[in-house]
């Protein structure tokens, strides 16, 4: 399979110059994106799933964007992408959606300028459905739940929800709650493993017990779930996470 960066020429020249263009002119660095890897597994995902719609929350420099958008025009379909991002065109500077523009993918996508917890209730009321979602948002505890919490209901059995930053202890918490609380099955992406809150005696520790590193560490890369099955528990319920 091609490289996402050989079928968008924007993406590429973003990589590789380290520097955006802003709506108002003039380059702005980049200091805030995923690395190309999660850019390939995330384009490779919408590829395997051939989604109608994705939604992602959280935009910046466009690169999850671009990466969506691409994988979705390749695909031929009608696939499009919904955007949700409250700084675009503030702390941004409009660099994603003039990326999507420049790399004439711009028909398939959409931006909702609101904050999450605006724009998805809004979304779910209006009986959107989403065949995958990529959650790249503010990274507190309460702002991620609610993300995976509304994405969830928007999720029919069989959709996908990928989540970035995953070694971050609140991101970490929230797919803890999504899998005790949820039906969910973690995919396979093909992104190597990675582990975060390293110290020297966690790390002596599990290598004199030779435990898996998932029981001392937080794993870091991407990480993708699908729906197994629209499920919610009883009233009462509760499990750690």
């Amino acid at each position: 399979m091609a490289s996402v960066i050989d079928n968008n020429s924007v993406l590429k020249e973003l990589f590789e110059t380290k520097m955006a263009c802003g709506l108002t002119g003039g380059a702005v660095s980049m200091h805030s994106n995923i690395p190309l890897e999660y850019a390939e597994a995330l384009y490779r995902t919408v590829l395997a799933n051939r989604p109608a719609l994705v939604l992602e929350v959280g935009m910046a420099f466009g690169i999850s964007s671009l990466a969506i958008l691409t994988a979705l025009h390749e695909d031929g379909g009608g696939g499009r992408l919904i955007s949700i991002d409250p700084y675009q065109t503030t702390q941004w500077k409009g660099c994603g959606i003039l990326a999507v523009k420049r790399s004439g993918l711009h028909e398939r996508h959409e931006l909702i300028e609101e904050f999450d917890y605006i724009a998805l209730p809004k979304l779910l009321g209006s009986g959107l459905r989403v065949d995958l979602a990529y959650i790249d948002g503010r990274h507190t505890f309460d702002y991620t739940l609610l993300d995976c919490w509304y994405l969830d209901k928007m999720l029919d059995r069989g959709g996908v929800i990928g989540f970035n930053d995953c070694g971050w202890p609140a991101v970490h918490r929230v797919i803890s709650f999504l899998l005790s609380h949820r039906k969910y099955e973690e995919m396979d992406v093909g992104l190597p493993l990675e582990f975060a809150d390293y110290t020297r005696f966690r790390g002596l520790l599990r290598r004199v017990t030779r435990r898996d590193p998932r029981l001392y560490f937080r794993v870091a890369q991407d990480r993708y779930f699908r729906k197994a099955q629209h499920w919610e528990p009883n009233y009462d319920f509760f499990s750690k996470f």
